[in-house]
This record gives C-alpha cells, structure tokens and sequence, in this order.
C-alpha cells in the first residue's frame, strides 16, 4: 500500500483546479437531469458559454500522465500545463459523476459488443499508431456532429485512398437500445447504425503514408501528422480540415472520394478551409514518431528515421509567447535555435520514437532503435546521464514505443524487449526526468522474442490511494505474462523480476501498447490486444492483481493502440474504445464491457 501522504507531498493545487471544474460539471449535470428539455436544445445552450477548447484524446495522453498527489513543488510547476489540467478535469469529472449520480450509470454488459467498423481503404494501419478523439463540450456530453475520431492510414493516398479520415455519429450502434446517433436507413448510402465519415483526405507531399498518430488543436479545429514513405523525405502537415470535404456517396466507405491535398499554403491555415501546410523533415523517413504537441508553447517534436528530433514551431498558430494569425502568419516552420537549423542530432544511429516534454522540467526524452532512452534539456543541451541504456539495439531490443513520463514525480520510463547481456530479459527501466540519474530496472520473461509496448499505471498509482502498479505484458515461451511491477518510498520503481506475474498459455504473442481507464467508480481496467495470427482484443479488472481478464474477439490480426472514450455515463454507445484493426485497415469502436 502507498505509505500516507505527508503536507508536502498532498496535491492541494490539483484539488483546487479540480474543485472549480467541479462546480461547472455539477451544474451542467443537474440542468441535463431536471430540466426536462431536449437534449438538442441543451448542446444548444452549452455551445453559447463552451470554453473554445474541448477534450482531445490521443497517442501522447498515453505516455505523458500527471498523478494528483506528489510534491507541491513540482504540482505548483506543471499547473499551467494544458495535459496536466485535461488529466486532472477528467479524473475529477469521471469521479464527481460516479459519487454523486451513481443511478447514471448502467449495469454491466456480460461481453463487449461492437458498434461500428468502418473500412479505410487499401493497405494497413501502423501497429503503433493510435487515433485521435474530440470531443466538443469540455464536460463531456456527448454530441453527434461535432464530435469525432480521426484515423491515420498506413496507405499510399489516390484518387481512392485517404490517408487520414474523420469519423462522427460515434454514439451509434445496437447494443442496449437505441444510440444517440442512430438514424434513418438510407438503402446503400447509410445503415443508420454506424459512424459517418466527417472528412476524407488524400494529402500526397511525399509517398502519401501516414503510419504514426496523429495530433489534434485544443479546439479540434486543426490536426498535425507526419507523411512519409519507406526511404523517402518526411512531411510535417497542419491541416484545417472541413466537414464534408471529400465525404463519399456510401458512408460506410470513406476510401472512395477522398478530397486530394497536392497544394500547400505558406501561412497559417484558416479553421474549415481544407488548407494544409507543409513542412519537409530531413531527406529520411519517419516510421515511429508521432508528433508531440507542446500545447503552452505551440510546438511540436518529431523525431526521425536517422536519429535527428526536429522542433517545430507555430504549430497550430495558438501559441501565447509567439502570436501568430491564422491567415496572415507563417506556416509551421523548424525552429532555428534548435540543434542546427531546427534538426538536433540526438546520437541515436537508427529510429527515433515519439519525443515527450517534461511539463515540469521541460526536458525531452525519445527512444531509438539502438536501444537507448536520450534526455535533452529546451535549449537541446543533452542530459548529465544522457542516453540510459535500456536495450541493446538488436532486431527486438531496440525501444520501439515511446517513453512514459510520470510529470508530478518526475520519473521517466522505457521499455525493451531485449537487454543483451549473458541472461537477456524484456526489461522497464525508470530514470529521473531531472537528468536521466538513478537508473533502476525490472527484469520480466526471457529477452529476444518480441519488441516490448508502452506499459500503463493502474488508477491506485494515479489517485494516490491503494496500491500502486505499472502493469506490462510480456511474451514467454508457449505463453504471455501479466507482470504488476510495485514501488517503493517516493515512487522508486521496485527492481528485479515483478512479485505480481501471471502467466496465460495462449502461445507466444507481441502486445499492443496497454491502455487503462478507470470508470471514476468501482472498476479499473486493463486492455491489450495480442498480434498476429489469432489475436485478440482483452481486459482485466485490474481493481487488484491480477484481475479477471476477458477475451473479447478477434480484430484482424491485432489492434493499433487504444483510446478510450469517457464522454458519458448516461447514454447507450457512448462509453466505448477505438482503435484500428490490424490487416483489415478498418476503424472500430466497442462498448466497453462492464462499464457502470
């Protein structure tokens, strides 16, 4: 169990933000609850007083997390930090609802169902790549048009093939009754049960693939991804997509009439105008760095296929230190004081992953494919105990996944499916996000097998209550393994092979990045997808280890990494997980079993 917390230690400032979020969410919720109007007329009035920014959910709220309870110090540091403000609302609002309107929530379904999946045309999405949500209000109601999904495609964009598709209507399907977005059956345009294609764009710079996530404005009204092929030139793309730009005849496959992007403006584009900018990186590829978003300071990191992390500024033409008009200002451009000419060359000799930003410290960390885990701080000066061996670069032991920082104690966390060394292991080494010292590692199943995914906390470590866990799978022979990793005092990672490990005979599996959600209420959850043949879709309880785990179904041959969609705890469809089915290239969304 977490030892109690101390005065210092209490996250007075994150009850604070939380308590004034609190008092909206609470009055939004007794208005839906009594007023007896229609929910129209309510997303009517919402929209008058809505904040311009809404909930973005993606790749990089995966990797980057803010526990509630740790020092003030460093609570007091990252309270300007958008993600960090998002990460406390949600937990805040996920909780206050289970508390105080416990009759909101519905019972448990005995399996998870599936509402939705949509074709994306040819080719296949990247094993690695997550899609990106938005959802309009900021307390979550849900909404059938401005809501939407967006998802990467891992194809060469034509005449017929998207690289990147937007999906609404989300809160449709069957299961339980009736979703909110459920409407009229128009004979071979639209089965009234499924998501709609918002958008569908073929942007063509450079090979027209886009295989890592993408990245979506706090408003929702823009999104960044990279566009690349195998040995070609990578391109930074800012798109102001358009509602109806490029949507088909048949709405259950978007890959027919993608609207074509060959042009690109030179300034920064306008919300709704289908412009896109673009912005060459280097002269290699880029297979696994998905942009990362530096909301407060409108920048974003992307990292290479040949070890260099460019800087790009002017993002989404919201930054506060640099103003910027859409329209009038430049495009995203590299930012010059960074390494030489916007590219710094980290020392890795092969593929860099997703870069994440320390909100507190602002220091940047990015894995490579050699196997090490390389620290910078904002000025591109590298860190004292810069890189931190994790790997040793083999075919599996290179880090493939990118970092998970934990912001409020400052640890930082890689993971390798191959140590190297005379007894190799799957290894999660924990390092300070300070200057990459105290290295500590937990050793699992025998190395060399798979690559190793991003790992996930359960909520007891988030809430600072309970006992506190970061979970990772890993592969064995004839079988995979569910390991509970524990912590010491201060949140010192506990080294050496986990006490928590249970085995499952299923064969010998790689595994998708884990996600968790926890519903604000009884139950904590745990999903992973096995990948290749006979794959499947799991979740554990992970209330305590090891949980019960349920198999869902088969998705392809495994699936892309998993968000999760909390929007509401009142309406049927609307408390679900996306994702993209491996093999297939299709999008699916699936209501999550047991939610309550």
């Amino acid at each position: 169990m977490r030892k109690p917390l101390s005065a210092s230690r209490v996250a007075l400032l994150a009850i604070g933000v939380l308590c004034l979020f609190g008092s909206a969410a609470y009055g939004q919720d007794r208005d839906r609850r009594d007023d007896g109007r229609r929910d129209e007329d309510r997303r009517d009035d919402v929209r008058k007083d809505e904040h311009p920014n809404g909930i973005v959910q993606d790749w990089s709220h995966r990797h980057v997390v803010y526990p509630r309870f740790g020092p003030v110090h460093n609570l007091i540091a990252i309270q300007h930090d958008e993600r960090a403000l998002s990460s406390w609302q949600d937990s805040w609002r996920r909780e206050w609802r289970h508390g105080r309107n416990p009759w909101h929530f519905r019972r448990p379904e005995p399996t998870t169902h599936i509402d939705w999946s949509i074709p994306l045309g040819a080719g296949t999405t990247a094993q690695d790549m997550f899609p990106a949500k938005f959802t309009f209000d900021k307390n979550a109601v849900p909404n059938c048009t401005t809501d939407f999904v967006v998802f990467a495609v891992n194809a060469t964009a034509s005449g017929t093939q998207p690289n990147l598709v937007g999906l609404n209507n989300l809160y449709s399907g069957t299961l339980g009754g009736t979703g909110i977005c459920n409407r009229t059956v128009t004979l071979g345009v639209d089965d009234g049960v499924s998501a709609t294609t918002l958008f569908s764009y073929a942007v063509k710079a450079a090979g027209g693939q886009v295989s890592t996530s993408p990245a979506l404005s706090l408003d929702g009204t823009k999104v960044a991804f990279v566009e690349s092929a195998p040995a070609t030139t990578a391109h930074f793309h800012v798109l102001a997509w358009q509602s109806g730009a490029g949507v088909p005849t048949n709405l259950q496959a978007p890959a027919t009439a993608p609207f074509s992007v060959t042009a690109f403006v030179g300034i920064a584009p306008v919300a709704g105008t289908s412009n896109a900018t673009d912005l060459v990186l280097g002269a290699t590829s880029d297979t696994l760095s998905s942009p990362f978003i530096e909301y407060n300071s409108d920048m974003a990191y992307v990292g290479s296929d040949n070890g260099i992390l460019y800087r790009i500024v002017n993002v989404f033409c919201t930054g506060v230190s640099t103003p910027c008009t859409p329209g009038v200002s430049s495009s995203p451009g590299l930012d010059a004081s960074w390494g030489s000419g916007g590219g710094l060359a980290t020392g890795c000799s092969g593929r860099l992953t997703g870069a994440v930003v320390d909100g507190g410290t602002g220091n940047i960390f990015v894995g490579c494919s050699d196997g090490n885990l390389y620290g910078f701080t904002p000025a591109g000066v590298a860190l004292s105990n810069s890189p931190v061996a994790v790997g040793d670069g083999s075919a599996t032991g290179g880090i493939v996944d990118t970092p998970l920082i934990d912001v409020t104690n400052e640890y930082v966390y890689a993971v390798s499916g191959n140590s190297g060394g005379g007894t190799p292991t799957q290894v999660v080494v924990q390092a300070s996000t300070v200057d990459l010292s105290g290295k500590r590692v937990a050793t699992l199943n025998a190395g060399g097998l798979f690559n190793l995914h991003a790992p996930a906390f359960n909520n007891a470590y988030l809430s600072g209550t309970g006992t506190p866990l970061l979970y990772e799978v890993g592969a064995g022979s004839g079988k995979i393994t569910l390991f509970g990793i524990t912590f010491g005092a201060s949140d010192v990672m506990t080294q050496l092979t986990p006490p928590n490990a249970t085995d499952f005979t299923i064969g010998a599996f790689e595994i998708s990045p884990l996600t968790e959600f926890f519903d604000g209420g009884t139950e904590d959850r745990l999903f992973e997808s096995t990948i290749g043949a006979g794959a499947s879709l799991a979740q554990f309880n992970i209330n305590t280890f090891p949980g019960a785990g349920q198999n869902f179904a088969s998705e392809g041959t495994g699936t892309t990494g998993i968000i999760v969609d909390n929007a509401a705890t009142t309406t049927n469809q609307a408390d679900s997980i996306y994702f993209g089915a491996l093999g297939s290239n299709t999008a699916v969304k699936l209501t999550q079993s047991g939610l309550q």
